[in-house]
């Protein structure tokens, strides 16, 4: 999906950080950044540990995927810019090989960064993880989420085609749903229609699915759907994400089992989209994801709604993860700046429903732009 010279782009940003840092290169093993600087996506990402593979960077430019043969031929068709090595062993840690790749990219003596930190995940195990730390010696590792994060976090023009891509996927998968749904219709009936839309389309999968339920109180928003039936007179909310190139989408809308909204529910709305307004304006360059969340709590209670969001979220970044730096949040200082992807989500629930209407954003000189193009009202569904 992207040209040479993205991945190109991505690791020289990369090395002029870590140049800045004093490390000599890094050392990835966590599926998302090896995707993300090499273009090699596994084919059962976090699925399959008994043959770990790495992507090492050098601090001048130089890059070596270490891999087990299996996968070695397709790393050389979808790598960009990088040497593959294989190692002889079937499964396990290559470590001899590896060592000696980092040695060749003159990663043997100065530090070393890893994915240790805030957000990231190594793809190993942590008895695999010290063997890698005796082999390069005492105090040679290092915490390197922040220089990946900020390389990630900002998307380049391509990435936002596929984000808005991903977006326009889940959006059709909720037409067909709400098209389907009638009273008496289970929850996985739907599931089964938004997973056939997200995955008509080449390159795309389905992502997750969520149904928030009355007889819940429409408080479990992590609820995957179950073989309860739609009803006549409830608020359908479903929260989702289809997956296009490796890059995610995630956002949820609402449909009312009847042939006309309730007036309650059409003013809930109403005050959420008002919310919703609120959160997009401040989205500007210069501000940051604490002046975001703090005008959405505002204008949540100018709405007369008493909620404090405290240390919790109301948006995140997005991209190859469906949830990653930064957060909308009063916590985090994150300036806004072209390039920057993210969501916002504000929302409250009372005996009528959920009112979350989550929005993708993208950040442009010009103002916010929304990536996601689905009907925000709750729509009738009878």
């Amino acid at each position: 999906m992207f040209e040479a010279t993205e991945y190109d782009d991505r690791r020289t940003n990369l090395c002029a950080r870590m140049r800045r840092s004093g490390l000599s290169g890094v050392l990835l093993a966590g599926e998302t950044n090896i995707a993300y600087f090499s273009g090699f996506h596994h084919h059962t990402p976090a699925a399959v540990f008994a043959r770990p593979y790495f992507l090492a960077i050098s601090a001048d430019g130089r890059s070596t995927l270490v891999c087990h043969p299996f996968l070695e031929a397709e790393m050389k068709r979808t790598a960009s810019g990088c040497e593959v090595r294989a190692s002889l062993s079937a499964t396990g840690l290559p470590l001899d090989l590896l060592v000696e790749a980092l040695a060749d990219l003159g990663m043997d003596e100065g530090p070393v960064g890893m994915e240790l930190g805030r957000e990231q995940r190594l793809g190993i195990s942590l008895s695999e993880f010290r063997l890698i730390e005796a082999a390069l010696g005492p105090r040679r590792i290092e915490d390197a989420s922040s220089i990946l994060w900020a390389v990630r976090q900002i998307k380049s023009p391509r990435e936002i085609e596929v984000l808005r891509g991903a977006a326009a996927i889940t959006a059709a998968a909720f037409d067909r749903a709400f098209l389907a749904a009638r009273p008496g219709m289970s929850e996985t009936d739907i599931a089964r229609v938004c997973e056939d839309a997200m995955s008509a389309h080449q390159l795309s999968r389905p992502g997750f699915i969520l149904f928030a339920s009355p007889s819940e109180a429409y408080s479990n928003l992590a609820r995957k759907p179950s073989e309860r039936k739609l009803e006549l007179g409830e608020l359908l909310w479903i929260d989702m994400g289809a997956v296009y190139s490796g890059y995610w989408s995630d956002f949820c809308r609402a449909g009312y089992m009847g042939s006309k909204v309730p007036r309650r529910v059409a003013d809930n709305q109403k005050s959420l989209m008002e919310v919703n307004h609120a959160m997009f304006e401040a989205c500007r360059v210069g501000n940051t994801m604490h002046d975001i969340a703090l005008a959405g709590e505002r204008a949540l209670k100018r709405q007369g709604h008493d909620i404090s969001i405290g240390q919790g979220r109301i948006g995140h970044g997005i991209g190859l993860l469906c949830a990653e730096p930064p957060h909308v949040a009063l916590y985090d200082e994150t300036i806004c700046e072209p390039g920057l992807v993210f969501t916002i989500e504000p929302r409250f629930i009372d005996d009528t429903g959920v009112y979350n209407c989550e929005q993708i954003i993208a950040i442009s000189e010009n103002g916010p732009v929304f990536l996601t193009d689905a009907d925000a009202q709750v729509r009738t569904l009878s």
